[in-house]
């Protein structure tokens, strides 16, 4: 249960908007279709940046990490949630190319760099 939270926790900090639990777990295709909605007219916050380049890095797909001063695109938002919650499926709930415009979120919480640093010890370990 806890590595739950902790996985929420951290889509919560790299979206900086608080997240439908049930949809995280039991149907994350919609949850990226509600992040594109919630998510209107703002982009990645410098943590989501971040995290964006190094996930664009590891997964060699560089498309991720483009634009990242632009709005959120439905990619960026999939390829999230699909790393932190092991989905499988980096084009869960389509993608058409569009940039997804999105709201201005709220700010990040400091657990969320921790996370970050996480991904950059699973980097270097050569963990996929």
């Amino acid at each position: 249960m806890f590595e739950e939270l902790e996985k929420i926790g951290l889509a919560e900090d790299l979206f900086g908007t608080d997240l439908p639990v049930e949809l995280a777990f039991d149907n994350p295709a919609e949850l990226v279709d509600y992040l594109v909605f919630h998510l209107r007219g703002w982009g990645p916050n410098p943590l989501a940046a971040r995290f964006l380049k190094k996930l664009a890095e590891r997964c060699r797909t560089p498309a991720l990490a483009r634009a990242l001063h632009e709005s959120w695109q439905r990619e960026q938002i999939s390829a999230i949630i699909q790393e932190i919650f092991n989905t499988g499926d980096r084009s869960a709930g389509g993608d058409d190319g569009a940039v997804i415009p999105a709201r201005k979120p709220r700010s990040p919480k400091s657990s969320g760099l921790a996370a970050t640093r996480n991904l950059d010890e699973d980097n270097t370990s050569g963990h996929r």
